[in-house]
């Protein structure tokens, strides 16, 4: 048997859990970034971890589309369109626990939402960093940009065709 208030302390507790999961999203704003440098965001993922820490496995991110990317990006990052799902930037960036984003140039849009985006999907904001200035001020640093579509240059190679072993041709079925 239930008692007389049951249907009240459930409301109550319905009410409890919406708000608490309301309360769980993560807001963030500009005054949440954190701004590097370029030779600050190099020293950043070059920074060895303490004598009893781990070292921290840092990534370049580019969220600029992959055409731009394939212009010119920084040699090893790693293309993540902002446009793109948070599952594919989480998959892209699995193991990573040091994030730097950079765009095109000062006050890029697409570098400072993709960080706040990756701050809401959970990386924590002593772990995600914009780098100011982005591509422009890298190249004006003396910093190199590759081109082409992999993280370190170039395009993909094209997949050949399995040959027959030992290099002998084998005949067509039914051929005389």
């Amino acid at each position: 048997m239930l008692p007389a208030n049951a249907p009240r302390l459930a409301a109550l507790g319905c009410a409890l859990l919406c708000l608490a999961a309301a309360g769980c999203d993560v807001k963030t704003s500009d005054r949440d970034l954190v701004y590097l440098d370029p030779p600050g965001a190099v020293e950043q993922l070059n920074q060895r971890g303490g004598m009893f820490e781990k070292k921290r496995r840092g990534a370049w991110m580019d969220p600029r589309p992959p055409a731009q990317y394939a212009e010119g990006h920084i040699k090893g990052a790693i293309n993540v369109p902002l446009i793109e799902e948070m599952e594919v930037a989480r998959a892209r960036l699995a193991g990573y626990d040091l994030v730097v984003v950079y765009g095109e140039g000062f006050q890029d849009p697409v570098a400072k939402a993709a960080t706040k985006r990756l701050m809401e999907a959970g990386f924590k904001k002593d772990s995600v960093f914009v780098m100011e200035g982005g591509l422009r001020a890298w190249q004006k640093d003396g910093y190199a940009v590759v081109t082409g579509s992999l993280p370190d240059g170039g395009e993909p190679k094209a997949v050949e065709a399995p040959k027959a072993p030992g290099g002998v041709e084998v005949p067509e079925q039914g051929a005389k």
